[in-house]
């Protein structure tokens, strides 16, 4: 009787888990069918600018592209009629948001396939590394191989996916309700997300302004930068097109460059210096940037994030320069400006590039790859572990070593003077965990796939997993990732796709918890 009790059991266990699924279904195809809408505009869009700069196939090819997709949206559509968001939970948000990424990332590899005839895996890695403002890329000879509107395409994923192509959805969507809430906390990067108004909808669009409003205060201020530093010969309408692909690819920490070089190419401090505040920007909290705008710049000096990311960084550029100097025939501000430059690439895990870094003394190196699992802060479209999370761990180390030699000591670790609870301790030390074990899953496949290096196995792994892009060995920063197999490349489009939705969003859907009632 109990065995027959027991089968019974487990016989509803699976009906209700494939019940929970259909339930899904409608939420997850609309969904998918309106991000896939803003997809298919945004790739017209592009379209659009291919024929600005007289490149009518490349025009072609995005309607190709987006045609396609727009096919793919109506069918979702259609499943999705009946669905109503407001009665998403916290579980379901999950699914919805996973499965939108990964439809993003397959959508938005649809235009390589068909304008540069990539093949899928490449296409996926490219894609996936654009809207998860990885910048790793495939392309030795990037110039050569793609028109105008996939130079557009490639840099405009990097703008949509940093501040998140969710966040925009629920930005743009009136009738989320609650599970807009829960969406956009289940795709926003960081420990937690504190909203800036009661109405999450009204915090995408906040963050969404302020997002607009320093990407065109960057092109305002490139454009004349980079007219000085192209050849005068070049229209005006390639040299505003160059500002505004940089400054997609900045702001969304991306590192997307139009040039084979990179920003290195242009050989100009004023570009260099304009690119280097704004990632530095692009890496800290958004949040505050709106804060400032009611309570001042105090907001800033009070932020304990803020504080220790400067501080940081200033440390580790000060320290590389030092190094570096015998290789600038000792000019300090010239040791200065590649130091700073590469250290607040690094950080802020945008990736562009001025100089080689892999030339440098090995001890920049070491300084660098602090930098790898740091990255940025909370609440901006930076990847790595996040400034948050590191203080947190950091100041548990401290009260832990305080304790040791005062064991009754009640001492709670505060960050911006407020105390931080245990379930947050515990998410801290899980989020880590997960990181070191997934940047060394993804280097044994590496390793074991295609009989790379040690170091060029950890690096392509940790480059994907931290969102940076470039890394050490034969991924460095004058290399690419296009002489990794085909599998390979799908499986770091999963690391750097863990490693943008922070692993928890998308690792819940394989456990069997995830699917009981």
């Amino acid at each position: 009787m109990s065995r027959a009790r027991a089968r019974q059991r487990r016989i509803q266990t699976r009906e209700n888990q494939i019940q929970r699924v259909a339930e899904m279904i409608p939420a997850m195809a609309r969904s998918v069918g309106s991000l896939m809408v803003i997809v298919a505009l945004s790739m017209l869009f592009s379209g659009g600018v291919g024929l600005a700069m007289s490149s009518p196939k490349g025009a072609i090819h995005m309607a190709i592209s987006a045609g396609i997709v727009l096919v793919f949206a109506a069918a979702n559509l259609v499943i999705g009629r009946k669905a109503r968001f407001k009665d998403l939970d916290r579980r379901q948000a999950f699914v919805v948001v996973s499965i939108s990424w990964l439809a993003l990332c397959v959508a938005g590899g649809l235009p390589f396939i068909v304008g540069a005839d990539f093949t899928f895996a490449e296409a996926l890695f490219e894609s996936t590394s654009g809207f998860t403002t990885t910048g790793a890329t495939i392309l030795p000879e990037i110039r050569e191989r793609l028109n105008p509107a996939l130079h557009f395409w490639r840099c405009l994923s990097h703008w949509l996916g940093g501040m998140g192509i969710v966040v925009l959805f629920v930005a743009v969507f009136p009738a989320l309700g609650m599970g807009g809430k829960h969406l956009f906390r289940s795709e926003v990067p960081g420990p937690k997300s504190k909203g800036l108004s009661p109405r999450v909808r009204e915090t995408s669009s906040v963050l969404w302004k302020v997002y607009v409003i320093l990407t065109l205060l960057q092109v305002g201020m490139l454009l004349p930068a980079m007219r000085a530093a192209l050849p005068k010969s070049m229209a005006w309408k390639q040299v505003l097109f160059e500002a505004v692909c940089h400054a997609f690819s900045t702001m969304g920490t991306g590192g997307f460059s139009t040039f084979n070089g990179s920003v290195g190419e242009l050989d100009s401090w004023l570009v260099d210096g304009i690119i280097l505040v704004f990632m530095i920007i692009a890496g800290m909290n958004f949040g505050l940037f709106y804060e400032a705008s009611k309570r001042g710049m105090s907001v800033f000096w009070k932020d304990a994030q803020t504080k220790t990311y400067l501080g940081i960084l200033a440390f580790i550029s000060v320290g590389i320069a030092i190094a570096i100097l015998p290789d600038v025939n000792g000019n300090p501000l010239r040791a200065l400006r590649f130091s700073s430059f590469t250290s607040a690439s690094i950080m802020s895990t945008t990736g562009f590039g001025t100089a080689d870094f892999e030339q440098w003394p090995s001890v920049t190196r070491m300084l660098l790859l602090v930098l790898y699992f740091i990255g940025g802060c909370s609440g901006s479209t930076a990847g790595g572990m996040k400034m948050s999370r590191v203080i947190v761990l950091f100041k548990a180390v401290l009260v832990e070593l305080r304790k040791s030699f005062r064991p009754h000591l009640v001492l709670p670790v505060r960050v911006n003077r407020q105390p931080v609870d245990n379930s947050a301790l515990v998410a801290v030390l899980a989020f880590m965990g997960l990181y070191v074990a997934s940047v060394g899953v993804g280097a044994i496949w590496v390793a074991m796939v295609d009989k790379t290096d040690g170091t060029t196995a950890i690096m392509a792994s940790l480059a994907c997993v931290a969102n940076v892009g470039p890394g050490f060995g034969m991924v460095g920063p004058t290399d690419n990732f296009g002489f990794l197999s085909g599998p390979t490349q799908v499986v770091l489009s999963g690391l750097m796709l863990l490693g943008r939705l922070e692993f928890l969003t998308l690792l819940a859907l394989f456990t069997p918890g995830f699917w009981r009632r």
